[in-house]
């Protein structure tokens, strides 16, 4: 076993490609890597055994939390942080919205958010996509499937950007009972001027047939707006970014749209948003005949398992043809992200809309990628483009 990495996952002053790089060497170097770093974890970075803990849940519990370390400032995380059957029954009452045949409904006030921010810039022949588009239209659509208008569904997503940018520092519980206090003045509202909407629903104290208390409530708009807001814009940034660079992809796609499943399915892979998940050992367990003891916790980089060459042909190739494509950028097994149809949803509609209205968009600049953000997340802070004026002749 490898021990003592140089990687630590909450250094976010580590520049992308040096992350790249460090679970890259661990990756290979060996199937289990401990870091003493946070109270001691092991790594597992290889997409057989990331995939077996994240489907085999009765040997890897996510009740202790899926950070590490874990947030004690947070109210565990319906579902993602509950074992079963508690699991269960959340999933059960986040599902309403996220489910398929809802998502297929809603695409009509994706396509109304997305066009709406396109027009902000149309005109103007550049943008910062991550400025204008990728970083607010996630927080939005969340806001308005749970039943936020317009104008609050943009206040709600400053409220969980500024809590999420606070992770791991002095400014967290502050900016957590800001979004909290939000959370309790939206469903007091729903309560005196109820609406046939998700947000009313929680504020009658029952959802799905499962009865919720405030904190409840909170931990389900946590789960909605956060979940929901910066691994999506993360997605979205990367779509973008491959389309704009790999040789011919644009124009491929304007000519035909009959590729763009695999085209994001393929980015999803090699940008994997949300890339860090923690577990903790329910029994002693073997992993490529390193031992695990019983209570250990590990770290699942969902990122290094999609770019492992054991499973994938080239893996650091962006492959818009790639037909086996197993990535776990959604997660696996029951935890399996319960956003995904969303998720997916808003990267068809979005790469649809912008290659429909502004056809010769391209790089003006170059992107600024993320290393690490909040011990987890991965995405672009920013994506200058140019284009021919919506409104030229």
């Amino acid at each position: 076993m490898t021990t003592d990495p140089a990687f630590d996952h909450l250094d976010g002053t580590l520049p992308a490609h040096e992350v790249h790089r460090a679970r890259t060497e661990m990756r290979e170097a060996c199937p289990v890597v401990h870091s003493d770093r946070h109270g001691g974890f092991d790594y597992l970075t290889r997409y057989d055994n990331v995939r077996t803990a994240l489907t085999d849940t009765g040997s890897f519990s996510s009740a202790d939390g899926v950070h590490i370390p874990p947030s004690r400032l947070l109210p565990p995380i319906p579902a993602l942080e509950f074992d079963e059957p508690k699991h269960s029954e959340w999933r059960a009452v986040l599902n309403g919205p996220l489910a398929p045949r809802a998502v297929r409904a809603f695409e009509p006030v994706i396509t109304e958010v997305v066009d709406l921010l396109i027009d902000d810039f149309a005109t103007a022949g550049k943008a910062d996509l991550v400025d204008r588009l990728t970083e607010p239209l996630p927080a939005i659509v969340i806001g308005r499937m749970i039943g936020l208008d317009q104008t609050e569904a943009v206040r709600a997503r400053g409220v969980a950007a500024a809590l999420f940018a606070a992770t791991g520092s002095g400014e967290f519980p502050a900016r957590f009972a800001e979004f909290s206090d939000h959370t309790q003045r939206w469903l007091a509202d729903r309560r005196e001027n109820p609406r046939d909407d998700m947000l009313t629903e929680m504020a009658s104290g029952v959802v799905n047939g499962k009865e919720i208390d405030e904190a409840g409530a909170t931990g389900l708009m946590l789960a909605y707006i956060l979940g929901g807001h910066h691994s999506t814009g993360s997605a979205l940034g990367g779509l973008i970014r491959h389309v704009l660079t790999v040789p011919g992809l644009r124009d491929d796609l304007i000519a035909d749209r009959g590729g763009l499943p695999r085209v994001i399915e393929e980015s999803l892979r090699l940008t994997t948003p949300l890339q860090l998940f923690a577990r903790t050992l329910r029994c002693p367990i073997q992993v490529d005949g390193h031992e695990l003891s019983e209570g250990g916790r590990v770290l699942l980089d969902l990122a290094a398992a999609n770019r492992d060459p054991r499973e994938f042909t080239d893996p650091e190739e962006f492959d818009p043809r790639r037909t086996r494509n197993r990535h776990v950028s959604f997660g696996a097994g029951p935890h399996v992200c319960q956003g995904q149809h969303l998720a997916r949803a808003e990267l068809r509609i979005t790469l649809t809309r912008l290659l429909d209205r502004l056809p010769d968009l391209r790089l003006d600049g170059e992107p600024v990628e993320s290393g690490l953000v909040g011990g987890s997340l991965m995405t672009h802070f920013a994506l200058p483009v140019a284009f021919t004026p919506e409104n030229a002749a």
